[in-house]
């Protein structure tokens, strides 16, 4: 038996940008999501079979929203509703570089009083996202 060493993750800072454009001082979290459909059959034996499907991903964005500064990622969330965007996601203390393409969704107007009004927005992933060692890395 080969014992795996781990090297755990501790998300610190960061960086998100989509196509040329700098969104991370808006997002307070990015987390690509895998998701894969299952099925299980029991045949009339008492026999389980269990089906996987592929993954299907989503970009799991967090946000404070601003809807004063010209081209903020709020207002370029509606803009750009339905297109496909690429987006880059750079941790800055390990972990590796995630590119992806997204199919942009409008994302929340508003929230509560007395409070920051952020939101999250799930983006679906086109095909599998790629992950590569950090520039330096």
């Amino acid at each position: 038996m080969t014992i795996r060493q781990n090297a755990a993750y501790f998300g610190t800072t960061g960086k998100l940008t989509a196509e040329s454009d700098d969104y991370t001082a808006a997002v307070t979290s990015c987390a690509l999501v895998p998701t894969a459909p299952t099925a299980t059959t029991t045949d009339i034996g008492g026999g389980v079979t269990q089906f996987v499907g592929g993954n299907a991903w989503a970009a799991q964005i967090a946000y404070n929203q601003d809807w004063t500064t010209p081209d903020s990622l709020s207002q370029k969330l509606i803009e750009w509703h339905g297109q496909v965007k690429t987006f880059t996601y750079t941790p800055d203390d390990g972990g590796q570089v995630a590119t992806f393409q997204a199919r942009v969704l409008a994302g929340q107007f508003g929230g509560g009083a007395a409070t920051i009004h952020s939101a999250t927005v799930n983006l679906p992933i086109d095909g599998q996202p790629t992950f590569a060692a950090p520039v330096g890395g």
